[in-house]
């Protein structure tokens, strides 16, 4: 172990990652209620929203903004739903049955919060709960797997909100940006778990994804 660490510290693949401290949302709550999910579209926040905002539009959780590449929210949509097909326990609709409906909520309502919004889309199909989420950073690496000039970088946030009475019931944010291993050693568990190389933006996302919804509500 000490020669691994050693070689790792004096430059073979020594990336690694640091992480700001998530903001966690836990609530006590029974879910016994919820059965039908709708798993919403993640969302981007724009630029002017990022330059103007450091606070979840949903949650309030403290964010750092940033460049976000295109196809980012479609990305984590796909994986977050992929998630909780094999693990929620939950009946699940997709998230191709809220986009009009979330079009017809904001022309009526240019006003509305980002959480109200879920909820109402969530009473309009019959869902006891919503999931989906918010990208405000998804910087892809430049470089290769062996080396880059510029790490990947990601943040988002993944909410569960009920309907019935518009409570939000789980939320988690991951917030990463991946780093020389020597800068944090105690990351070094973390690092070899994912391969031991730089990362894409999706597969730090993934990764990401993983491990925040570990924690997750699920259905008995």
């Amino acid at each position: 172990m000490l020669l691994m660490l050693s070689c790792l510290v004096g430059g073979i693949w020594v990336t690694g990652c640091t992480m700001s401290p998530r903001e966690k949302s836990r609530h006590p709550v029974q879910i016994s209620d919820i059965k039908v999910l709708l798993v919403a579209p993640v969302e981007t926040l724009s630029r002017q929203q990022v330059a103007s905002m450091n606070q979840c539009p949903i949650c309030n959780a403290v964010l750092t903004g940033g460049f976000i590449a295109s196809g980012a929210a479609d990305y984590i949509t796909r994986q977050l739903m992929a998630h909780l097909k094999a693990k929620s326990g939950f009946t699940l609709l997709g998230p191709g049955m809220a986009t009009g409906i979330r079009a017809r909520i904001i022309s009526s309502d240019i006003g509305i919060s980002r959480k109200r919004l879920l909820v109402e889309m969530g009473r309009q199909i019959d869902a006891d709960a919503v999931v989906s989420g918010v990208v405000y950073r998804f910087r892809q690496r430049v470089g290769s797997k062996f080396g880059v000039d510029s790490p990947a970088s990601v943040g988002f946030g993944i909410h569960f909100v009920r309907c019935s009475d518009g409570r939000l019931i789980w939320s988690d944010h991951f917030d990463e940006t991946q780093r020389d291993l020597s800068e944090n050693l105690f990351r070094l568990p973390s690092f070899i778990k994912r391969g031991g190389h730089w990362l894409t933006a999706e597969q730090l996302a993934a990764h990401g994804l993983r491990e925040i919804m570990a924690d997750f509500p699920v259905r008995k």
